[in-house]
């Protein structure tokens, strides 16, 4: 061994182990580097291109990499947790160094064995070397033919078409959308994850108020929590180009909280950061974290978006602890379909609202967090009375007397007014209010889209609906919804998409059973309208004669026999589900959809003087094309005066009739 080589062994060594001694400090980097090794960064840099081929950070990286992969092999933790001993601070970063380096996904290793895959590096060999060896065997196979046919006479034509498209799309600025994964907690206390969920909600929060970004709801991303999909992966399935992910370790009176930004189609680690906060100061790093994101993406902020990001809404650290837990366990009262309530949860949830409120009685997003928690009590059923309803009222009230421009408090005052109180006018203005406050608050979209179908225009209840849509793909109500707005546009066929959707997200929902129905009457799809109703005789009564007589009907007079039949049942053998409960409302529905005028405005009649209206339905009166046969009978007129829904009604204009079926 010469001297030269042998003190490059020792100068490799002597850093390798400042590295390994250094390992889970995710900032230790090139200044650290040179600091504990008394060298200047230049000279380093110098003698680890003439000894290794790498710069100093590949050099860390790559030690950070080996390490993760002894540990994978000796089959010690999960992927997840090897990476943030190994110095990563985000899972997902991590999965994607691994597996450029060294051509699988960590989570293979265990399955596969390194030596398996044929992807094991040597100590000799440069990493720039081997990772353009993998990617050369990767892509060698996909590219043979073209470049087997590639010659000289067409190379300048190639080289020149790749110029142009060089200068057409280097400048264009890719969409700025963007979706925030749950943060980790890296605390040893399971009971700390509502801090780390609620810290990721407020840096939500707080990037939803960037007008130039796109961000993928809460719930939705929540779906990719503890998941093995890579940082690409869950971008192209939420269809954004960008991931924050981070974690946050709680030690003492101390708080860490690490957050990177990862461009997810280049496969580029734009940002990151790690703060170091007093508890008592935490409250300040979302803002932050938002800022900077927004500065990394070149995002414009106006004054009012600054303003609204730095606004910090208590300053007790108490009351904001009280508030975290109370959200944690609002969400986590939802099921995990979002199909019901979990009673207990929610009055739990309560009980932290107001203690934040104790706390800090200016704190206005614990009014608007409780008032949406009693909302829910009551919208889900399970207060029976409106109690739910007049609570909702009060704390949004006194929420927005506190801060006019809590985006929640006016999408609760809207929702009460609209399905409280039938104040339909006021409650839209309220949920229009929340919407322009906060773009990217998907349930303001989803209950201005439900308003918007009451009063029309129905193609702003789209547009409205679509962003909502963009925001929650993975919600089967608003999958439902749209299906719905559809319908009313007479788009069938986009109808039974939206329907096939929201079934495989929530495949109990009634609403979207009864969506189905209708729009296969409508597309003359008697068969298949035949089965999606049996199908819900059968759940909701088990009655196989009900099933026999429904089919015997459909074979004598097909799609009319049916509603005929819905009719009859209605009317002297009602089940327990919507539609064919006996409710005038549905006899009144079924007759328009086959013409029968004077028995349809007889039934909405008789629906005026029940005791529970479905509202949810009978709302939508004055847009329901089904309805337009008697938009012109004076009669019906009446019905929607005394219902409160005059100002939206408009006549129609022309009726087209088909075999008896409103088209």
């Amino acid at each position: 061994m010469t001297g030269a080589s042998h003190n490059g062994d020792e100068f490799l060594s002597k850093l390798r182990k400042i590295v390994e001694s250094n390992l889970q400090n995710e900032q230790f980097g090139v200044s650290d580097l040179a600091s504990e090794a008394g060298m200047s960064r230049s000279a380093i840099h110098r003698r680890l291109k003439s000894h290794k081929n790498q710069s100093i950070s590949q050099f860390i990286r790559i030690i950070r990499l080996e390490k993760a992969k002894e540990m994978l092999l000796r089959n010690q933790e999960s992927a997840s947790e090897i990476a943030f001993k190994v110095g990563f601070g985000s899972p997902a970063y991590f999965n994607h160094c691994f597996h450029e380096y060294y051509g699988i996904p960590p989570g293979e290793v265990r399955k596969k064995g390194l030596q398996q895959s044929g992807l094991v590096l040597h100590e000799s060999e440069p990493a720039e070397l081997a990772l353009n060896k993998t990617l050369f065997r990767r892509n060698y196979h996909k590219h043979k033919y073209v470049l087997l046919k590639s010659s000289a006479a067409v190379a300048p034509f190639i080289i020149a078409l790749f110029i142009v498209l060089f200068h057409t799309f280097k400048n264009k600025d890719p969409e700025k959308s963007l979706i925030v994964l749950p943060f980790v907690n890296l605390t040893t206390e399971p009971d700390n994850q509502y801090f780390a969920d609620g810290l990721t909600e407020d840096i939500l929060n707080s990037l939803f108020h960037i007008t130039a970004l796109k961000v993928v709801s809460r719930t939705s991303a929540e779906q990719f929590r503890e998941s093995n999909f890579t940082v690409s992966e869950i971008a192209k399935l939420m269809n954004v180009n960008y991931v924050l992910e981070g974690s946050v370790r709680k030690f003492g009176d101390k708080i860490r909280i690490t957050a990177q930004l990862i461009d997810a189609k280049n496969d580029n680690h734009l940002w990151s950061e790690s703060y170091d906060q007093e508890s008592t100061d935490v409250i300040k790093v979302q803002g932050n974290i938002a800022i900077q994101v927004a500065q990394s993406l070149d995002a414009v902020l106006s004054d009012s978006e600054v303003r609204k990001i730095e606004k910090i809404s208590t300053k007790s650290m108490e009351a904001y602890d009280h508030y975290l837990r109370a959200r944690f366990l609002l969400h986590k009262a939802n099921s995990a379909h979002r199909a019901d309530f979990e009673k207990e949860g929610v009055q739990r949830c309560i009980q932290y609202y107001e203690q934040a409120i104790k706390a800090d009685t200016t704190f206005a997003e614990a009014y608007s967090g409780l008032a949406n928690a009693w909302f829910n009590l009551t919208a889900w059923g399970i207060l029976e009375n409106k109690q739910g309803f007049i609570k909702s009222r009060e704390y949004s009230l006194k929420a927005l007397q506190i801060d006019p421009d809590c985006a929640e408090a006016h999408a609760v005052l809207g929702a009460f007014l609209i399905w409280g109180a039938r104040k339909i006018d006021e409650g839209s203005n309220e949920l229009k209010t929340s919407v322009e406050l906060n773009p990217n608050f998907s349930t303001a979209r989803q209950w201005y889209s439900q308003a918007l179908m009451i009063t029309g225009p129905v193609e702003e209840a789209r547009m409205h609906i679509n962003r909502a849509l963009e925001l929650e793909p993975y919600f089967w109500v608003v999958q439902t919804l749209s299906g719905w707005i559809y319908y009313f546009e007479k788009k069938y066929k986009k109808a039974i998409n939206e329907c096939i959707a929201a079934r495989d997200l929530n495949p109990d929902f009634i609403d979207n059973n009864w969506l189905f129905v209708l729009n296969y009457s409508k597309l003359g799809e008697g068969e298949k309208m035949l089965q999606e109703l049996q199908t819900i005789i059968k759940r909701y009564s088990g009655n196989e004669q009900l099933v026999n007589e429904l089919q015997d009907a459909f074979a004598l007079e097909g799609i009319e026999g049916i509603f005929k039949w819905l009719i009859e049942v209605n009317k002297s053998n009602p089940l327990p589900v919507e539609g064919m409960n006996g409710h005038p409302y549905y006899i009144a529905w079924w007759n328009a959809l086959i013409g029968n005028v004077n028995e349809s405005v007889y039934w909405f009649e008789r629906t005026l003087e029940s005791d529970r209206i479905p509202y949810h339905y009978f709302n939508l009166i004055a847009t329901n094309p089904d309805f337009d046969i008697l938009r012109n009978d004076n009669r019906f007129l009446k019905v929607i005066e005394k219902a409160g829904l005059a100002s939206y009604h408009h006549p129609a204009e022309k009726i087209i009739l088909t075999d008896n079926i409103i088209e």
